[in-house]
């Protein structure tokens, strides 16, 4: 009776071990709070410096946005001249 072995039990994945809203959120002020402290006065000048959308750039500094590409977010970070560690560092306790 090979086949009457019992399968082992998964490991399954969950959500609910932070709040996706809060982490958003914190992602647009820290990406206000970079831009305003390395000198870059106009959003709008920072975005079309670093390639991105003016109107993408407002919703992500505002946090009017739902959802945001990696390649984005690290033109952004690169753009704010710190690496993704850096960037990381404040404000995501």
């Amino acid at each position: 009776m090979a086949n009457s072995k019992k399968k082992a039990d998964r490991k399954k994945a969950r959500l609910g071990h932070f709040d996706h809203e809060v982490f958003l959120s914190n992602l647009s002020k820290r990406i206000k709070q970079l831009r305003k402290e390395k000198g870059f006065n106009s959003y709008e000048l920072f975005a079309y410096d670093i390639e991105v959308s003016r109107v993408g750039m407002s919703k992500y500094e505002s946090g009017n946005f739902v959802d945001i590409r990696l390649r984005t977010l690290l033109k952004i970070i690169d753009g704010l001249e710190v690496s993704p560690k850096e960037f990381f560092s404040k404000g995501f306790e």
